[in-house]
């Protein structure tokens, strides 16, 4: 396409007024073609004049070709011409032209007898439909009507070839965001093809319905008419986001979104037509025949669309789909969606079952989301397309057991209802996409609307309902928050994210990313999706979604489980722990030591409502003195209750026994025993906090050692967890910062380790 207008700036304001009256509106297909061709036929006047000024291009004897030999000229047409004239004048001609920045693609037959020699198939389609310039040429021409060697079947694998190309270059996000209206899927490209294949093969198409090329006839006149507008405004062929909002305030629309959702429809109607003529003329008599077979019952279009879902059928079922339908009361359609939904079904199928309106006919609110796009740069596909194509997701996981990387060992044991739920919850996520309101929630509301009308069973109804309200939480989780913090889980679990609904979730949440835009699902964000799902079942999640129910059951204060260590939600029952966690809060003084016997271990709880040096060695120097060795420690400071430190113990003496010790007074003169650690090391710091690691081989004092060094150091503890497992330990420590830490580090490793 040339990149600058032939037309003159003078002549610019007159193309606009010819083309755009000041009460014009768009679409209006009676107004929209006389505007267009009016503003066609000027341009060609124009053109005209510029090329006379240049010489005498009649003398020439110039053929026109491409648009201009249609009277479908735009401001920034190429001006394709075949000159058969003396071939010197033509050369000092075209060079004129071309240094006057004019865009010429002008050429002179290798053969003055046959003009089809040297030259593409394209070229020779051209000849069809050219035209002479001056009447008395006319002869000319027609007397090239029959010498081309170049049949119409070779000319039609051209096209076929050339449509493949250029759907690869033009299957991007930004087709659909700022679609082309010559070179991409519906465009002029596609239209002027099925027309030029209609011509080739005229008796292919003696017994089809006129309607089809109706249809792309009169979205040709739009998009000529859009193209010429954008031509004028400066613009090439593809309508970016601010042609869209100039257009869209020419034609006093509520928004661009108005203008888009009707264009895309019309590029989708335009690009099914397109490729129904291209595959009419590919297709045998007998392929053609069979298409045609009468259908009598919405079960039979089913059942013929699975055997052969040809673009030829399609074309059959569009014609006929809403009156086989008709008959069906709302619970004979859901039993049929159902049935095609619950058998595995090709990728073609899918498709088909798309684009020959069936799905529309059995959801009637999809035609609603027709051309809708959402211009955020990431949706991929109009939102009716995206429906489906998360349906062929769908399909894809279930039998290519590879298609979402690390999150797709999580289909292996998924059962025949659950990949049905799956498919369903693609057809309605985003169905309320464009209306007012949260689409998720007002998808979910769809669900019931539809699923009532066809009695599906009410578990069924429940899961896609709660997958459809909740769609996009978990893509938030996993790409935007921790996914390892407990306040993530809380969040999840409060709207219901567990269990097989958790796997089925994370499922739909990687497939509707890739049902989006398959380039924003990558191995990083499986899995990452696949680490959210495994903490979500790890112990310590489970742990905290137990005490948040029983919290929620008897108004327990939820915010305090997030500050406790979670392996106390792991061990302790949320009774114990809620209820001494609520004590604790309202106790105007520290409470008194609580044991508990829990899971063949025993616990010990040391409470106190201020903090101060040296508390936490005075609870281990309190437990040493007795016997008792420490498995494992969790020790915090929650604002509202103070120190709250717990300590299982590794010993064969009850909970009773150990609670009758913990009543006497505790025992002042603890010797510190002498042990050795295998390392000690600085694990993170920060104004804020130095975090120690001590590890080693077990021995007895280990933690009462480490704790009295901290203390001699002067280091106030923020936190700690103390762990024994087999022989080895390693108790985690964070201290407020205090002098270097360096020299800190320094002295404990030349006291502790060898």
């Amino acid at each position: 396409m040339a990149t600058r207008s032939f037309l003159l700036d003078s002549q610019t304001a007159t193309g606009r007024e010819i083309l755009c009256p000041e009460d014009i509106t768009f679409p209006a297909p009676e107004r929209t073609p006389k505007l267009r061709h009016k503003f066609s036929l000027w341009l060609e006047k124009c053109l005209i004049e510029r090329l006379n000024s240049y010489g005498d291009f009649a003398e020439l004897k110039p053929i026109l070709l491409g648009s201009w030999a249609r009277h479908e000229l735009c401001p920034k047409s190429d001006i394709d011409l075949l000159f058969v004239g003396d071939e010197g004048k033509v050369k000092e001609f075209t060079s004129t032209a071309i240094r006057s920045g004019l865009k010429l693609r002008a050429r002179t037959p290798e053969d003055l007898n046959d003009w089809t020699v040297g030259v593409d198939a394209f070229d020779v389609l051209a000849l069809q439909s050219a035209l002479p310039y001056a009447p008395r040429d006319e002869a000319l021409l027609t007397s090239q009507a029959q010498l081309s060697s170049v049949k119409p079947m070779a000319i039609l694998s051209a096209i076929r070839s050339e449509r493949e190309e250029r759907r690869k270059r033009q299957d991007s996000i930004s087709n659909y965001l700022e679609p082309n209206l010559k070179f991409g899927a519906g465009g002029l490209r596609d239209i002027e093809q099925a027309l030029a294949v209609k011509h080739l093969f005229p008796e292919k198409f003696a017994d089809t319905s006129p309607y089809p090329f109706k249809v792309l006839g009169a979205i040709k006149d739009e998009l000529l008419y859009l193209r010429s507008l954008l031509h004028l405004q400066g613009s090439g062929d593809i309508l970016s986001a601010a042609d869209q909002l100039e257009l869209a305030r020419l034609f006093r629309m509520d928004s661009a979104q108005q203008l888009m959702k009707f264009l895309q429809s019309e590029l989708e109607r335009a690009n099914f037509y397109a490729d129904w003529a291209v595959a009419n003329a590919v297709a045998t008599k007998s392929a053609r025949t069979e298409a045609r077979l009468p259908l009598t019952s919405f079960a039979q279009l089913l059942q013929r669309l699975d055997t052969k879902p040809s673009l030829l059928l399609q074309y059959e079922i569009r014609l006929v789909v809403d009156r086989l339908l008709k008959p069906l009361s709302p619970l004979e359609r859901g039993k049929a969606l159902h049935k095609l939904l619950y058998s595995d079904n090709s990728d073609a199928f899918l498709l088909a079952l798309y684009r020959a309106r069936v799905l529309e006919a059995l959801i009637p609110d999809l035609k609603k989301l027709r051309g809708l796009v959402q211009h955020d740069h990431y949706h991929r596909f109009t939102a009716d397309a995206h429906l489906v194509q998360t349906l062929r997701e769908v399909q894809r996981a279930k039998t290519q057991k590879r298609s979402l990387g690390a999150m797709s060992k999580l289909t292996r044991d998924l059962s025949a209802q659950e990949w049905l739920t799956l498919k369903l919850v693609a057809l309605f996520h985003d169905l309320a996409k464009g209306r007012k309101g949260d689409h998720s929630s007002e998808g979910a509301r769809l669900v019931e609307k539809y699923f009532a009308e066809w009695e599906y069973p009410a578990g069924l109804l429940d899961d896609v309902r709660w997958l459809v309200d909740n769609h996009l939480i978990l893509s938030t989780a996993a790409f935007r928050q921790n996914p390892q913090a407990q306040s993530t889980w809380k969040r999840l679990f409060e709207r219901g994210v567990q269990g097989r609904r958790l796997v089925l979730l994370a499922l739909f949440t990687a497939i509707d990313i890739r049902a989006t835009n398959p380039e924003a699902w990558t191995d990083w964000k499986s899995q990452l999706l696949l680490n959210l799902v495994q903490s979500m079942r790890s112990p310590e999640a489970q742990g905290l979604q137990r005490h948040l129910s029983y919290a929620r059951k008897t108004g327990g204060t939820e915010d305090w489980l997030l500050k406790v260590d979670p392996v106390l939600l792991q061990n302790l029952s949320p009774r114990t722990l809620l209820e001494d966690l609520r004590k604790a809060g309202a106790a105007p003084r520290a409470l008194p030591p609580l044991v508990v016997a829990a899971k063949n271990r025993v616990w010990v709880r040391f409470h106190s409502r201020q903090d101060s040096t040296g508390l936490f060695l005075s609870f281990v120097q309190r437990l040493y003195g007795f016997g008792l060795n420490i498995q494992l420690s969790s020790v915090s400071t929650i604002t509202e209750i103070g120190v709250y430190d717990w300590f299982c113990l590794r010993t064969e003496k009850s909970a009773r026994q150990i609670g009758k010790w913990l009543e006497l007074e505790a025992s002042k003169t603890v010797p510190i025993p002498k042990v050795v650690f295998q390392s000690i090391d600085l694990m993170a710091q920060d104004q804020e906090e130095w975090i120690f690691s001590f590890r080693g081989r077990d021995q007895r004092g280990l933690l009462l050692a480490a704790a009295h060094a901290l203390v001699e150091e002067k280091l106030s503890l923020r936190w700690a967890r103390a762990h024994t497992w087999g022989q080895q330990i390693d108790d985690i420590f964070s201290v407020q910062p205090l002098g270097e830490v360096e020299n800190t580090l320094a002295r404990l490793r030349g006291r502790f380790v060898t």
